[in-house]
């Protein structure tokens, strides 16, 4: 499933018995470091609420280890009580399964190899061998490859079309060499991709839009040459702003995903960059990569205070 979602190999898993752990508890290590940690009780069923509860029932309460969402372990006899309350009931075992996912998802673009990268080119080469000899390594270096598409995987797009991306690459190759701008050309050509990850079953994408006081101070903050609108963003406000957009994709996020913010072309960069540290689980996407056939449609709008 993560090959196909992300177009990425997964290594194999060892799975171990550890006398450190809780009886309950288990964790998930990448590269010896632990990266995870979750706890289930084998014989009962977790339910989850996912915001359409209408009564909560009885049972043990802690949170989902993939989304945080709030649940209840409660007994096998209590299902039917659950979903009939609104909850979502699911598996003690599709509980660490889809823990594990989410898990990959987020580590996908530390899995990928640079010898991962070869074999893929390798096997591209077979059915596209013009393009391949093009791109690679003539006009881009594998390493700089690697980082694009590590770059595409923290951001959990999905790299499957290898092809869509090395031509991509081989339209601004000769202009640039820089992974940060040749990712972002590669992402306008995987815009239907991205688009179909946040839109919802009628096309439309619900996200956070930027306000025009804070799009002029981040304009001024990310700017070489920062003039006056600079100094709107000392750390107090700008630790502010960060609070209120935690809060915004919280409150408007579905099934314990956040809500994408959607910025202007000249900001999508910049404000990754800004929120990564902090809230990396926040889509950022850009006015110019969404398809025109995409309705957007703005549940909030990140701004800052009236007073600034």
């Amino acid at each position: 499933q993560a090959a196909l979602e992300l177009g990425v190999l997964i290594p194999p898993i060892r799975i171990r018995d550890d006398v450190r752990l809780s009886p309950n508890e288990y964790l998930i290590r990448l590269r010896g470091s632990e990266v995870a940690r979750g706890e289930v009780m084998p014989r009962m069923l977790l339910a989850l609420d996912a915001g359409g509860v209408i009564r909560p029932i009885e049972g043990v309460e802690t949170r989902d280890p993939s989304f945080g969402l709030p649940a209840r372990w409660i007994t096998p006899a209590r299902r039917a009580e659950a979903e009939a309350a609104g909850y979502v009931v699911v598996e003690p075992t599709t509980v660490v399964a889809t823990h594990l996912m989410e898990t990959l998802k987020a580590n996908a673009a530390d899995l990928l190899g640079r010898q991962d990268v070869q074999e893929m080119v390798d096997t591209l080469k077979r059915t596209y061998p013009a393009l391949v000899e093009e791109v690679v390594p003539a006009k881009i270096p594998l390493s700089v490859l690697h980082r694009v598409l590590q770059r595409l995987l923290r951001e959990r797009v999905p790299i499957r079309d290898l092809v869509t991306i090395l031509e991509a690459l081989a339209d601004v190759a000769d202009q640039t060499k820089d992974p940060e701008v040749l990712t972002e050309h590669v992402r306008r050509a995987l815009s239907k991709v991205i688009a179909a990850q946040y839109a919802d079953e009628s096309g439309t994408i619900r996200g956070i839009t930027i306000g025009p006081r804070l799009e002029a101070a981040l304009m001024a903050f990310f700017s070489p040459r920062q003039g006056k609108g600079a100094g709107l963003m000392d750390p107090d406000l700008l630790s502010g702003a960060l609070r209120r957009l935690e809060a915004l994709a919280r409150e408007h996020g579905e099934q314990g995903r956040p809500a994408p913010v959607v910025t202007p072309p000249a900001l999508r960069v910049g404000v990754r960059r800004l929120i990564e540290p902090v809230l990396p689980a926040i889509p950022v996407l850009s006015l110019g990569e969404l398809p025109p056939q995409v309705d957007l449609q703005s549940v909030a709008t990140w701004e800052l205070p009236d007073a600034a």
